[in-house]
């Protein structure tokens, strides 16, 4: 018997396809997977990144200036209320030991724990949780007006239900104090204030 002929061009010219479809020796490492890897890595990020700049921005640039407008109902509110805890709510101008003095300080502690509780309630994470705002970042809440206009931020912001509860609050405690602002049309001590003694 005679051994097969040694054709080293066999494996070219053969009329059957080769084990492998990307290579003719199993040792021969291919770089097709490595490179459809890296093509659908880089695909995936470059489509991440093209929704990110169509989807991100304009969802940012309308939610900011209502998140504004509540950060400052939120800072006002705080701001009376630490006002109101300040050294005229302390009764540190009162003589030591008068009625007047205890019942200052009374009025402080509650005050304080009134601060206190307006902190915890008015925190970022309880002012957006999920039962005050829908998936599409929309208010879940309703809001009261009487005109037909477009809804304003200002309108949101102050119908909140947490943020409108503390502005109420808030409002009932300088009214308590006999201190009149701004938007009763004066600043300053109010009557009871100044004939208080």
């Amino acid at each position: 018997m005679s051994a097969p002929p040694n054709n080293s061009l066999s494996d070219i010219f053969t009329d059957s396809p080769p084990a492998s479809p990307t290579s003719t020796h199993p040792s021969e490492p291919s770089d097709i997977p490595r490179l459809r890897s890296t093509h659908i890595t880089n695909g995936y990020r470059d489509g991440i990144s093209v929704s990110k700049d169509q989807a991100l921005q304009p969802g940012f640039d309308e939610a900011y200036p209502l998140g504004a407008i509540l950060g400052l109902r939120v800072g006002y509110v705080l701001g009376v209320l630490e006002g109101l805890c300040g050294p005229r709510a302390s009764g540190n101008t009162l003589t030591p030991g008068s009625e007047r003095e205890e019942q200052g300080g009374k009025k402080a502690q509650r005050l304080q724990e009134l601060l206190v509780q307006a902190k915890e309630e008015l925190k970022i994470e309880n002012l957006f949780r999920t039962e005050y705002w829908g998936s599409d970042g929309m208010w879940a809440y309703g809001i009261d007006r009487k005109e037909e206009e477009e809804v304003t931020f200002w309108e949101v912001a102050d119908q909140h239900p947490v943020v409108r509860k503390w502005l109420g609050r808030a409002r009932d405690e300088v009214r308590k104090a006999g201190i009149r602002n701004a938007e009763d049309g004066f600043v300053g001590i109010g009557e009871r204030g100044r004939n208080a003694g």
